[in-house]
C-alpha cells in the first residue's frame, strides 16, 4: 500500500470484530514502531501487548477513551531514566512523548497498511495501567494504541484547509493563494 493512501485514509476504529490478531501482525506493527525517528536515537520506547480478555477488560474499566471490544491493545511506554541518561532533562521530560507519538503513528499506517484498525487512547489512569500491568518505576505509560479488524468504515473528519494554516518565510504569509 502506498504511504500517501495509508495516510489519508486511517481512521479512528471503534468497533471491531472478535477475530484475534495473528502474531505475525503485531510483529510487524511493533517492527514499524521501533523504525520511528528518535531524537538523538534515544530510543525511550517500551512496548506491552495485552491479549488477555481479562487484562483488556480491567484496562478498559479504567480508560473512558478505550471503546470497542478489540482483541488486542499496545501500551506504549517511556523509559524516563534511559531518556535522562541519554538526553537529559529534555530527552526525559519531552523528546521520550514525541519520540513515543511518532512511533505510535508508525504503528497505526503499519496496521491500517495490514488491514487493521486502530484508535489511540491517552484518557486512562496511570496510577491504575501501572499497576494493572506491573509497570516498574521510572517506566511511564504514555499512550493505549487498540488493535483489531474493523467493524465500521468511519467517514474522514474535515480538515483545515492548507490555505488557512500553510506559512511562507514567516507566520502570516501565505504559501497557497486562495
Amino acid at each position: 500500500m502506498d504511504v500517501f493512501e495509508a495516510i489519508k485514509n486511517r481512521r479512528s476504529v471503534r468497533k471491531y470484530k472478535p477475530e484475534l490478531v495473528p502474531k505475525d501482525l503485531v510483529q510487524k506493527i511493533l517492527e514499524a514502531a521501533v523504525r520511528a525517528p528518535s531524537a538523538s536515537n534515544i530510543q525511550p520506547w517500551n512496548f506491552i501487548v495485552i491479549k488477555d480478555r481479562k487484562v483488556l477488560d480491567m484496562v478498559r474499566k479504567i480508560s473512558p477513551g478505550y471503546f470497542g471490544d478489540a482483541p488486542l491493545a499496545i501500551l506504549v511506554c517511556s523509559d524516563k531514566e534511559r531518556a535522562y541518561k541519554l538526553g537529559g532533562e529534555l530527552g526525559r521530560d519531552y523528546l521520550t512523548v514525541a519520540d513515543c507519538a511518532l512511533a505510535v503513528q508508525n504503528m497505526l499506517l503499519a496496521a491500517y497498511a495490514s488491514g487493521l484498525g486502530t484508535c489511540i487512547v491517552k484518557s486512562f489512569s496511570s496510577t491504575a495501567i501501572k499497576h494493572i500491568l506491573e509497570i516498574p518505576d521510572g517506566i511511564e505509560p504514555e499512550l493505549l494504541v487498540i488493535v483489531g479488524y474493523p467493524d465500521q468504515s468511519p467517514k474522514p473528519p474535515l480538515r483545515r484547509p492548507l490555505q488557512e494554516i500553510a506559512y511562507l518565510n514567516r507566520y502570516g504569509e501565505k504559501y497557497f493563494e486562495k
